[in-house]
């Protein structure tokens, strides 16, 4: 990302929202391992609980940066291969 004072606006490349995609859905992926859910996606059974919450922020943070990561709604996303 870089900022233009003339403009007051910033930039970001291509290559800056892979990277944080990219980013995301490692977080992702290690939620997903440490609780115990299958990285290539799942059904939550019941209420959400502290993995489904995280992976909710994350996907809210891609959404709200304009990064479509391919889901909405946590367990919904594979994330057991790069993209």
């Amino acid at each position: 990302m870089k900022y233009h004072a003339p403009t007051n606006q910033f930039t970001v490349s291509a290559a800056d929202l892979q990277r944080a995609a990219h980013s995301m859905r490692f977080a992702i992926l290690h939620i997903r391992l440490a609780a115990g859910h299958p990285a290539i996606g799942y059904t939550n059974p019941g209420p959400m609980d502290s993995p489904e919450f995280a992976e909710s922020g994350i996907l809210d943070a891609a959404r709200d940066l304009g990064i479509d990561l391919g889901a909405v709604r946590p367990g919904k996303l594979d994330v057991s291969t790069k993209p």
